[in-house]
């Protein structure tokens, strides 16, 4: 997959279809199973997050804290559902942001028990920015900070051929 330069953080990232756009080489995968649904999100047995309303997939890092560059290293060697993941934008990560009485201001689904997430976006060549789920705000760290951080992986929706685990038949998702 061709890199691209990042029109916000200024980095070389995988070059993505858009979400309305079908890419010109269709994989062929089964359909994961739904586990559940929380209005805006569906999430699957292959530990993929749907977000039905920005067309974002994502998928949760190891629940361990974790500094930016191994969160970097991990999301460019994820392959779950076809690869293509990288680092979310604080844009993107703000749009998970709900705040709420009960305090979980990300989605169960997503299942992270910490605030502090990483972005993609460096303040400079030693440091990175981070969102925090609690209060909802940005702020940048060093990036060999890891105590409390964790890492979600994100791309936009894929599709697919999918066929079913027992090869019977097919259908475009």
């Amino acid at each position: 997959m061709p890199l691209v330069q990042h029109p916000i953080v200024g980095q070389q990232v995988p070059e993505e279809k858009g979400a309305s756009q079908k890419p010109s080489v269709v994989q062929n995968l089964y359909r994961p199973e739904i586990l559940a649904r929380d209005g805006r999100y569906v999430a699957y047995e292959n530990r993929v997050i749907c977000d039905c309303y920005s067309g974002l997939e994502w998928l949760p890092g190891p629940d361990t804290d974790i500094s930016w560059e191994v969160g970097w290293r991990w999301v460019g060697s994820v392959s779950t559902g076809g690869g293509g993941w990288r680092l979310p934008t604080l844009l993107e990560l703000q749009g998970l942001f709900k705040k709420n009485r009960a305090g979980d201001n990300i989605s169960p689904l997503f299942a992270i028990g910490v605030t502090d997430v990483w972005s993609c976006e460096t303040a400079d060549e030693s440091s990175a920015w981070g969102f925090n789920f609690l209060p909802g705000n940005q702020f940048w760290t060093h990036k060999t900070s890891s105590r409390r951080f964790r890492v979600l992986a994100v791309r936009s929706r894929r599709y697919y051929v999918y066929t079913l685990k027992r090869g019977t038949s097919s259908t475009t998702a």
